[in-house]
C-alpha cells in the first residue's frame, strides 16, 4: 500500500471489536458523554457473542434458592483453585445490575407464564440461575438488541471491515492505533487517549472449534506486541459438545441440553458420564470433555451421542429452536434422534491482564470480554459466567473512562508506516491449516512436554516462513495468520511451563495437580 493513502482521526475513545463487550462498552461510554469510535474487522453483527446459545448467569433477588456466596462457591469450584476470589466476588455481585442494564437496552430474556424471568441450570451450577433469550439464542438476542441501540446513538461511530494492525505507543502510553480499511484499501491512523480491546477469543487457532472465523486472537497479539501483561494462556476450554457430521464439527450444541436432562451415550447406547464423575453430564466442562474424548478414542470413533429424545417434543421446540433447526439441516431430528457430538476449542480463560476497572499494564489501554483476564474463570470457566463478565467489565471500563477523560493526544508525525497488500496466496491457507492441526494435535485437550516442545519448534518455523514472505502485511489473511502464530506461541509456552494438570489444562506427563493452591507455583506473566 502506498504510504500517501491514509487518513488521520482523533476520537475521545476507541473500542476495537463489536461483540457484546465492545457494544456494551460503547453504549456505556456514550451514556457517560464520551464520543466513541467502534472498529470491527468484519460486519457489525459478526462476533463470537452472537453464537452463544446458553445464557448469562446471575443471582436474581427473586430467586430464593440462590445467593452471591453460592454463585461464588460454584465459580471457584469450577475454576480448580485458580480463581481470584476477590475479583470473582466483585464481578458476580454486579450480576443483577447488569441484567437490569440489558433489559433497559431491550434484550428480550425469556419469561415464565407468570412473566418472571425464566431460569435454567447448566453444568457445575448448584441451582437454576441461567437467564436465556430466544430459547437457545441468547448471544444473538443480546447482540441484536445492543446493535440496534448502537446504530441509533449519535455519539457512536462504527467503522466496519477495518483491521487494527498496531497500537500506537508514545513513551509507553497507548495513544490509539493504526488500522487498514480493506474495502477502501487505505490506512487509518486513529488517535485516542483511551483504547479498549474487545476482540473476543482465539478458537480459530484450533482445527476443531465452536468459534466463528473472526476469532483469531488479534487483540491479544496486539497487546503482547505493546508489552502488556498476558496471563493464564494455557487454559483453553474445550466445549464437550459440538455437532459432528460429514467428517467435521459444524456448530455448538449448548450445555443447556445437558442442563435440561440430556444424556451422553456411546455408539451402543450405553450411558458413560457417571463413570468419570459423580455429577455425570453435569460435571464441570473439562471433565465432561475428557470423558467424551476418552470414549471416542476407546471406540475409534470421531463422536459420541447426546440424547434428549426423552423430553417432550414441545419442550425441545420451545427451548432449543436454533439447535433443532440446525440439526435438521443435517437430517438429525433431535426430538427422536441422538445428536452426534465431539469436543471443540471454545473459550480462553486467560488473556490480557486487567484490574477491576479493565485497565491493562499499558497506560491508556483497556480490555474487556474474552480478550481480558480478570481472574474470574480460573482454570476452567463456569458455564454462562462469560456474558456476565463481558457486561460487568464493560460497565466499569466506561465508568472509569467517563470519570477520567483526558484531552485528545497530539497528532504525531510519520505515524503511517505500513505497506499492506490484499492478494492472498494458497500457501497462506496451507500455513493456516498446518497451524490449526498442530495446535489441535499437540496443544489440545491432552498435552505432554515432548509435544509442546515440538509444537514450539514448528511454530518458530511457521513464523519464519510468514516473515520471509512478508505475509503479515497481507490484509486480512496474512495479518491474522501472524496474530494466530503469536497467540499459539503464548499458549504453548504457558502450557509447557505449567507442569501439572488443572482444570482445562491436562498434562499426560504430569497428571496430578500441584499441592499448593494458596500460591500458584506456576503463576507468571507471559509476553512476546
Amino acid at each position: 500500500m502506498n504510504n500517501h493513502h491514509f487518513s488521520v482521526r482523533q476520537v475521545s475513545a476507541l473500542v476495537v471489536g463489536t461483540g457484546i463487550s465492545g457494544l456494551f462498552t460503547a453504549l456505556k461510554l456514550a451514556e457517560a458523554g464520551v464520543d466513541t469510535l467502534l472498529i470491527t474487522k468484519s460486519a457489525l453483527d459478526e462476533s463470537n457473542s452472537r453464537y452463544a446459545q446458553g445464557g448469562i448467569a446471575a443471582v436474581l433477588p427473586s430467586n430464593p434458592d440462590d445467593s452471591l456466596d453460592l454463585h461464588l462457591q460454584d465459580t471457584i469450584r469450577a475454576g480448580a483453585g485458580l480463581c481470584n476470589e476477590q475479583s470473582a466476588r466483585s464481578i458476580l455481585a454486579e450480576g443483577y445490575a447488569s441484567i437490569e442494564d440489558l433489559l433497559f437496552y431491550g434484550v428480550p430474556f425469556d419469561r415464565n407464564p407468570d412473566n418472571q424471568l425464566a431460569l435454567t441450570r447448566e453444568a457445575a451450577h448448584s441451582v437454576q440461575r441461567i437467564l436465556h433469550a430466544g430459547g437457545d439464542a441468547t448471544g444473538h438476542s443480546v447482540e441484536m438488541a445492543l446493535i440496534d441501540k448502537v446504530r441509533k446513538n449519535p455519539r457512536i461511530e462504527v467503522m466496519e471491515y477495518a483491521q487494527v494492525v498496531e497500537l500506537l505507543l508514545v513513551d509507553g502510553v497507548c495513544q490509539g492505533c493504526r488500522a487498514v480499511d480493506y474495502h477502501k484499501r487505505e490506512e487509518v491512523v486513529v488517535y485516542s487517549p483511551h483504547t479498549v480491546l474487545a476482540t473476543g477469543g482465539i478458537g480459530r487457532i484450533y482445527s476443531h472449534t465452536t468459534n466463528p472465523a473472526i476469532a483469531t486472537g488479534d487483540g491479544i497479539a496486539l497487546a503482547a506486541q505493546a508489552r502488556a501483561a498476558i496471563e493464564n494462556m494455557e487454559f483453553i476450554q474445550f466445549h464437550p459438545t459440538a455437532f459432528y457430521a460429514d467428517g467435521q464439527l459444524h456448530f455448538l450444541v449448548s450445555e443447556a441440553l445437558r442442563g435440561e436432562g440430556g444424556l451422553l451415550r456411546d455408539r451402543e447406547g450405553r450411558l458413560f458420564a457417571s463413570k468419570y464423575h459423580p455429577d455425570g453430564e453435569l460435571a464441570p466442562r473439562d471433565i465432561v470433555t475428557r470423558a467424551i474424548y476418552a470414549e471416542m478414542r476407546a471406540a475409534h470413533l470421531p463422536y459420541v451421542y447426546l440424547d434428549i429424545t426423552h423430553l417432550p417434543a414441545e419442550t425441545i421446540e420451545k427451548r432449543f429452536p436454533t439447535i433443532l433447526s440446525s440439526c435438521l439441516k443435517f437430517g438429525v431430528d433431535i426430538r427422536k434422534d441422538w445428536i452426534p457430538v465431539a469436543p471443540a476449542a471454545h473459550y480462553l480463560m486467560g488473556g490480557i491482564t486487567v484490574d477491576v476497572e479493565g485497565k491493562t499494564t499499558v497506560p491508556g489501554l483497556y480490555s474487556v470480554g474474552e480478550t481480558a483476564y480478570t481472574g474470574l474463570h480460573g482454570a476452567n470457566r463456569l458455564a454462562s459466567n462469560s456474558l456476565l463478565e463481558c457486561v460487568v467489565l464493560a460497565r466499569r471500563v466506561a465508568r472509569y473512562i467517563g470519570e477520567n477523560a483526558r484531552a485528545l493526544v497530539e497528532q504525531a508525525s510519520g505515524a503511517s508506516s505500513g505497506q499492506y497488500g490484499y492478494e492472498s496466496q494458497p500457501a497462506m491457507f496451507e500455513a493456516l491449516g498446518k497451524l490449526h492441526d498442530l495446535m489441535w494435535q499437540q496443544v489440545g485437550i491432552l498435552r505432554s512436554g515432548k509435544d509442546l516442545e515440538l509444537a514450539l519448534a514448528a511454530l518458530e518455523t511457521l513464523e519464519a516462513q510468514v516473515l520471509s514472505h512478508h505475509w503479515q502485511q497481507v490484509i486480512p489473511v496474512g495479518f491474522e495468520l501472524m496474530s494466530q502464530l503469536k497467540v499459539a506461541r503464548l499458549i504453548a509456552q504457558a502450557a509447557l511451563a505449567r507442569c501439572e494438570s488443572r482444570g482445562a489444562h491436562t498434562r499426560l506427563d504430569f497428571p496430578e495437580s500441584a499441592p499448593a493452591l494458596s500460591t500458584d507455583v506456576f503463576a507468571g506473566v507471559s509476553v512476546v
